[in-house]
């Protein structure tokens, strides 16, 4: 006998259908309630946490340069008739993380001066947020702006981040700059030192596009405290450095106004570093420029594992009359690993003639 189809079993396909629907919207909706719930909490501890300013974290000390788009935070040390050294720090750091470096610098005859590079430290920018260049282009106008305001000619120090606005600044100098000196720079080159790549797929999408979203996973991870020191030692080879007085000066600037925002707001920019149209990021304009340019030095980590020593080796290549120091045992961060041996290579490398 024929079989009769009496559709019992399509119609609990379709409960079982509607049912998976159902679970997977709730469970849509739920992530959904969580994601926002997860935001405004950091929002609100961000509040209470980011509520001072900048000159009330100066306390005192410092002084701004007032540049076209922005007020930069300066630090100084040592008899200012003395020759300048201008120091740029990495990411995450400012010009209170220097620690005894710019003392030691001072009693060998420098005039030291550590600048704040936006958004970093206790330096503003104008105008709107979305008006703020932090392309490696726009920080070398502000250091070729306090430049301007300083006796010359200058000897110009870049650490990691900070190293590319620096060595962008240089190629603009020309006579105000007396030398340059790269430290563990972070130019985006390739781990052997391959040139900079543009990497389309460097854009921030999705939930990272959004900046309330962004600033709250900031908020949770770069500018949370309790992650700071866990962080800090990623970058270093000698971890036990990372000491609990160290780490509190790193956190400072983490409760000046808006600080995760400003830091969201950078890193997005900095995700796409290797497609800005700098000449710094263009080797061929780099031996061009090195040959007739200040002298170059640079001084390396050997432990560093972020930019390893084979980009300095490349750097050379591209930049012959930069010398290369090298310090064993020490990682990306010379100045808190080893003070003394690298206040001893800087001051090697540098000599502050009058």
């Amino acid at each position: 006998m024929p079989r009769v189809h009496t559709g019992k079993g399509k119609g609990k396909v379709g409960r079982v259908a509607r049912r998976s629907a159902f679970t997977a919207l709730a469970l849509a909706a739920g992530l959904v309630l969580i994601g926002a719930a997860w935001v405004t909490y950091t929002q609100l501890a961000l509040s209470v946490r980011e509520s001072q300013s900048a000159e009330k974290l100066a306390a005192g000390r410092g002084r701004w340069v007032a540049t076209p788009d922005a007020s930069l935070y300066v630090q100084e040390w040592g008899d200012p008739a003395a020759p300048v050294m201008l120091l740029t720090h990495g990411t995450g750091a400012w010009s209170g993380t220097w620690f005894t470096l710019p003392a030691t610098l001072a009693a060998a005859g420098w005039h030291v001066v550590a600048v704040d590079l936006p958004p970093f430290g206790l330096s503003t920018t104008l105008g709107q947020r979305k008006t703020v260049d932090y392309s490696r282009a726009a920080q070398a106008t502000r250091i070729s702006s306090l430049i301007d305001t300083l006796p010359k000619p200058v000897t110009l120090v870049g650490h990691s981040f900070g190293a590319g606005p620096a060595l962008e600044a240089a190629m603009r100098s020309g006579d105000s700059l007396r030398q340059l000196v790269l430290v563990d720079p972070a130019l985006g080159l390739g781990p052997l030192g391959e040139p900079p790549h543009c990497d389309t797929d460097s854009e921030l999408g999705g939930p990272l596009a959004v900046r309330a979203l962004r600033t709250s996973l900031v908020g949770a991870t770069a500018t949370w405290p309790g992650l700071s020191a866990t962080l800090l030692r990623q970058f270093v080879h000698r971890k036990e450095v990372v000491t609990e007085q160290l780490v509190s000066a790193y956190q400072i600037p983490f409760a000046r106004e808006s600080f995760s925002a400003r830091l969201g707001d950078w890193a997005a920019g900095f995700a796409r570093a290797s497609c800005e149209s700098a000449e710094s990021l263009d080797p061929a304009k780099l031996a061009t420029w090195s040959q007739a340019g200040p002298q170059i030095a640079l001084i390396w980590g050997e432990e560093d594992t972020i930019t390893p020593i084979a980009q300095g080796k490349a750097l050379q290549r591209w930049m012959p009359n930069a010398k290369m120091t090298t310090l064993p045992g020490v990682g990306h961060i010379p100045h808190i690993e080893n003070p003394e041996a690298f206040a001893a290579a800087l001051l090697a490398a540098t000599h502050p003639a009058r």
